[in-house]
C-alpha cells in the first residue's frame, strides 16, 4: 500500500467515525441547547451526544443533576450537587462549587426502573404540551435522554403549577419517586451543610443565601490630648465551618512614654436569641489608661462586661459592671445604647458607667462610606468621639478601613 493509500484510508476511517457518533437531535434545543452545554462543562458532565452507551438519562434542577446510564448489563447511577458561589455579596467574580456521588448499583438498577416505568421518555418538552403555562420565576426541571442514535432535551416549567394536566401528573409522579428514592433532600442538606460559611450562594434560581462575611478593619486613632494611636478589629459570624458569631478589637492612644490609653474588647453576638424582633449579645471591655490630671494617681484601670439587646430599627441597649481600679476599687453601673441609621450610614453609641461619686461616659459617631463591590477595601468609616473620665474629658478621632 502506497503512503497516498493510507492517508487516504485514515481520512475515510476518520470521517466514517465522525459520522457515525452523529446523533439526531430532539426538543427544546432552540432555548436550552446552548445554555445546558454551558452548565455541562461547569459540572464536567457526560456529552450524552458523543456517548455510546444504550442509555443515557439526566435529570437536572436547581442545586441537582441526576444520571443513569447503561450499557449491557452495567447500569450506573450519580448525584451531582452544585451551587453557584461568590465570596463577597453582590460580588463579580462566581464560583462553582459541586460534588458526586456514586450510588450503589442496587440502587442505580432501582432508579432505571423507575424512569423506564414512568413514561417520562415519552413526553413532549412543555412548549409542545397543550395549556402548559410558562413563568418568569420557579423551578425548571430539564430532562436529557440518549441511545446510540438520538439525543433529546426537554423542559418543564413548574410542573405543580399546571392544573391536572396529564403530563405535568406524570412529571410529578416521577419527580417524587426519584426524590424518595435517592433521598435527594437529606443529600443537598448534606452538601449545603458543607460548604464554607461565608459570601453568598445560589443554585440557579431567584433564592440566593449571603452569610455576614468576615471583616478586619484598621485604622488611625487620634485624641487632642493623646495625638498618636492606632484601631485593629476582627469580625467573624464564621471560622470555617464552626459558627462563632464573635468580634475582638484593639485600640491604642499615646501621646508619649508617660501617657497612654490602651482599650481591648470582646464581643459575641446570638447567644440564647436570635429572630426577626431582636438577638441579644455579650460584651467584655478591659482599659488600662495613664492619664495628665493632677491626681497623683493617674493610672486607672477597667473591667467592664454587659449583657444587651439588639432590638428592631436597628436599635439596641445593654447594661452591666464596671469594676475600676485607681489605689482604692469601685464598682458601678454600666449602661450602652446604640442607633444604627442605614439610608444615611451612621452610627450613634453611647456609653456611661455611674459609681456613687462619679458619671463617667462616652458619645461616639460614626459614617461610613461604602466603596465599589469589586475594590479591596469594602468601606471607610470617620468616626469622632468625646469622652468625661474622672473628670478627664477628650475628644477623639478615627479613621477606619475596613476589608
Amino acid at each position: 500500500m502506497t503512503k497516498s493509500q493510507i492517508v487516504l484510508v485514515i481520512i475515510l476511517l476518520t470521517f466514517h467515525s465522525a459520522y457515525s457518533q452523529t446523533k439526531e437531535i430532539s426538543g427544546d434545543t432552540l432555548n436550552w441547547f446552548k445554555t445546558n452545554k454551558i452548565f455541562q462543562r461547569n459540572l464536567k458532565l457526560k456529552d450524552f451526544e458523543k456517548s455510546t452507551d444504550e442509555f443515557d438519562f439526566r435529570f437536572s434542577y436547581y442545586g441537582q443533576v441526576i444520571e443513569i446510564t447503561k450499557d449491557g448489563s452495567d447500569i450506573n447511577s450519580y448525584v451531582t450537587n452544585y451551587t453557584y458561589h461568590n465570596k463577597r455579596a453582590n460580588g463579580y467574580k462566581t464560583d462553582t462549587l459541586s460534588n458526586k456521588v456514586i450510588l450503589s448499583p442496587e440502587k442505580a438498577k432501582s432508579v432505571y426502573n423507575i424512569i423506564t416505568n414512568s413514561g417520562i421518555l415519552k413526553l413532549p418538552s412543555d412548549n409542545k404540551i397543550k395549556n402548559w403555562q410558562q413563568g418568569a420565576d420557579g423551578i425548571t426541571y430539564i430532562v436529557e435522554y440518549a441511545d446510540k442514535k438520538n439525543y433529546s432535551l426537554k423542559t418543564y416549567w413548574e410542573p405543580s403549577d399546571q392544573d391536572s394536566i396529564p403530563e405535568a401528573l406524570i412529571m410529578l409522579s416521577f419527580i417524587k419517586k426519584i426524590s424518595e428514592a435517592f433521598n435527594l433532600d437529606e443529600m443537598y442538606t448534606s452538601f449545603k451543610n458543607g460548604l464554607p460559611r461565608n459570601g453568598c450562594y445560589n443554585s440557579g434560581g431567584m433564592s440566593t443565601t449571603c452569610y455576614i462575611s468576615n471583616s478586619y478593619e484598621l485604622g488611625y486613632s487620634s485624641a487632642t490630648k493623646m495625638p498618636f494611636g492606632f484601631y485593629a478589629s476582627y469580625k467573624a459570624s464564621y471560622i470555617g465551618k464552626t459558627q462563632v458569631n464573635s468580634a475582638i478589637a484593639l485600640q491604642y492612644n499615646f501621646k508619649n512614654d508617660k501617657f497612654y490609653h490602651l482599650n481591648f474588647a470582646l464581643y459575641k453576638w446570638n447567644i440564647l436569641s436570635k429572630d426577626s424582633q431582636f438577638s441579644d449579645f455579650i460584651a467584655y471591655n478591659y482599659q488600662d489608661r495613664k492619664i495628665d490630671i493632677e491626681n497623683p494617681n493617674n493610672e486607672f484601670k477597667n473591667h467592664q462586661i454587659k449583657y444587651g439587646l439588639n432590638l428592631k430599627n436597628n436599635f439596641s441597649i445593654g447594661a452591666g459592671v464596671d469594676y475600676l481600679l485607681n489605689g482604692d476599687e469601685k464598682i458601678g453601673t454600666h449602661l450602652y445604647a446604640s442607633k444604627y441609621f442605614p439610608k444615611l450610614y451612621i452610627s450613634t453609641i453611647f456609653t456611661s458607667s455611674v459609681f456613687n461619686d462619679q458619671i463617667n461616659y462616652k458619645a461616639q459617631i460614626f459614617k461610613s462610606f461604602y466603596l465599589n463591590q469589586h475594590f479591596f477595601i469594602r468601606s471607610v468609616a470617620l468616626g469622632l468621639a468625646y469622652e468625661n473620665f474622672m473628670h478627664y474629658k477628650d475628644l477623639s478621632f478615627n479613621f477606619q478601613l475596613s476589608f
